[in-house]
């Protein structure tokens, strides 16, 4: 029988790995993504991880010292938040794109302002 003096540390050890293994997206990224998705959408364009992903990397200047990488993680789970909401607050959202933006800074930003 495994000791819990080793048992307790090694479970610390898996926990630490597990959480710096998952991603962590930072406000300012979801920020930017919420507005790139909305007005994908408020135009009636494709809102797909792909039609995000040329505009984020298409905007980068070949001369940019630091270039905006696209993060698919994030941009699919703005996609599965979109398909949580509700038939009626998705047309809402595509008619107004402040509308957009709330709702799913509703999901990814709790108790942030919309601008």
């Amino acid at each position: 029988m495994l000791k819990l003096k080793y048992i307790v540390p090694l479970l610390i050890v898996i926990s630490a790995v597990v959480w710096w293994l998952m991603p962590h997206y930072s406000d300012e990224d979801k920020g930017y993504y919420i507005a790139m998705f909305c007005t994908l959408t408020h135009d009636g364009r494709g809102n797909a991880p792909q039609d995000m992903q040329q505009i984020i990397e298409g905007s980068n200047s070949d001369y940019a010292l630091q270039k905006v990488h696209f993060q698919q993680g994030l941009a699919e789970h703005l996609q599965t938040v979109w398909q949580d909401l509700s038939p009626q607050q998705q047309q809402q959202a595509r008619q107004e794109s402040l509308s957009c933006r709330r709702l799913m800074s509703e999901k990814l930003l709790p108790g942030q302002p919309v601008q």
